[in-house]
């Protein structure tokens, strides 16, 4: 499995424009060259700094419609930019969030294909199989859900998808516990603080708990890799600061940019 991110910022990071520098996008991730895991306003300048070909894109999954993860106009302008003889690209949205899009934008464009989702829902993007899971993550518009995906290859490997949310939902658990899991995307927003965003966000405390949980489980396995994403600039120490802080307690901090190949 290949992953790159695009972004690991949470929502208080300013635009950078098209050179990111040291600091941070809004979360975006793309997985095996082909799968857009997230896409908000500054994803499109992501794809370009980094080169991401549109056309070799085949779906953008949204985990919840927060305007730093989901963005319709890039959405529709990463399809413009696609080859036009392309098959269309498919957005996977929340079922009433693609029902507020039908009712804003009653023409969706022929170049994307809108396919709405709930949690609890399973689905494919080329060889890679979505399971969507409930996600402890507070939406403004009745109906919404957000959710966390536990995602599988054809080649077996397993990622946890984890932005946004606080503790894992007692559903999501039950899902999971019999699972063994290679590589884990957690939030952070909450860096090492105690902050009030904990009731619908992570800190490292948290994060440290659930780890826990997993390997008294088994869902760990020995090479099992554990990412930091979703850092809130007000909350979190820089890079250099932080990254070596959090590989002592064996989570690796992304940036935006990094590439992850499992080789499988």
């Amino acid at each position: 499995m290949k992953l790159q991110f695009l972004g690991t910022g949470a929502a208080d990071w300013p635009n950078p424009g098209p050179k990111v520098g040291t600091g941070r996008r809004f979360c975006s991730q793309c997985l095996n060259g082909r799968v857009l895991l997230d896409c908000g306003p500054m994803t499109l300048d992501a794809m370009d700094e980094f080169r991401l070909d549109p056309t070799a894109l085949s779906d953008v999954v949204i985990s919840h419609p927060h305007g730093d993860h989901y963005d319709f106009p890039v959405i529709a302008a990463i399809a413009a930019r696609r080859d036009p003889t392309a098959e269309p690209l498919v957005l996977h949205l929340n079922a009433a969030a693609a029902k507020a899009l039908c009712k804003q934008q009653p023409a969706i464009p022929d170049n994307l294909h809108l396919a709405p989702f709930v949690p609890g829902d399973v689905f494919t993007c080329g060889d890679l199989q979505f399971h969507a899971l409930p996600a402890n993550h507070r939406l403004e518009r009745a109906g919404e859900l957000a959710a966390h995906f536990y995602i599988e290859s054809a080649q077996q490997e397993t990622l946890f998808y984890a932005l946004d949310g606080a503790w894992l939902l007692k559903d999501t658990w039950g899902f999971l516990k019999n699972k063994r899991l290679d590589l884990i995307i957690w939030e952070l927003t909450c860096g090492d603080k105690d902050d009030w965003r904990v009731f619908e966000h992570c800190n490292l405390a948290m994060l440290k708990i659930m780890t826990k949980v997993f390997r008294n489980y088994g869902l760990l396995k020995p090479e099992t890799q554990m990412f930091c994403s979703h850092l809130a600039r007000t909350l979190c120490p820089d890079q250099a600061i932080f990254a070596p802080y959090l590989a002592e307690h064996g989570y690796v901090l992304a940036w935006d940019g990094m590439c992850v190949d499992t080789g499988k």
